[in-house]
């Protein structure tokens, strides 16, 4: 239990940091999310985006309502199967990708110098086993 509690409490740091930090974009975590995960691979659909970005279906849907009435994104059908929505940034949110995501990987990464690359590898290889003990 103290091992979830203290992950539970990195994570709000976590939060904390990356949240002051697009305070000046507009964006919400989630959103930013979805736009650099949209920034990064391209266009996808909503299953996809969902995936990639760590956000539920029903979440997902009024983040991208709110990014679409930004101007933000764009959703089409896709050619393949009508049932199936393809998610791209529009012009304006390519602009916003680009603007903000370099500052973003920036701010991480100077975090993140406050490891050694032993340490570096040893957390990642302890969170990654943590996950397969939860893992379905």
């Amino acid at each position: 239990v103290s091992l979830l509690r203290e992950l539970t409490h990195t994570y709000h740091a976590f939060s904390l940091c990356e949240s002051t930090h697009l305070r000046h974009t507009g964006l919400t975590q989630s959103q930013a999310e979805v736009i650099f995960a949209l920034g990064q691979a391209g266009a996808q659909s909503c299953k996809d985006l969902g995936g990639r970005a760590l956000i539920t279906k029903g979440t997902l849907t009024g983040i991208l309502d709110r990014l679409e009435r930004r101007g933000w994104i764009t959703r089409r059908p896709s050619r393949s199967d009508r049932r199936v929505m393809i998610v791209s940034l529009s012009p304006e949110g390519q602009t916003l990708f680009e603007t903000t995501y370099p500052g973003y990987v920036a701010e991480l990464a100077e975090r993140a110098e406050g490891c050694t690359a032993p340490e570096d590898l040893q957390i990642r290889q302890a969170l990654q086993k943590l996950r397969t003990l939860f893992d379905d």
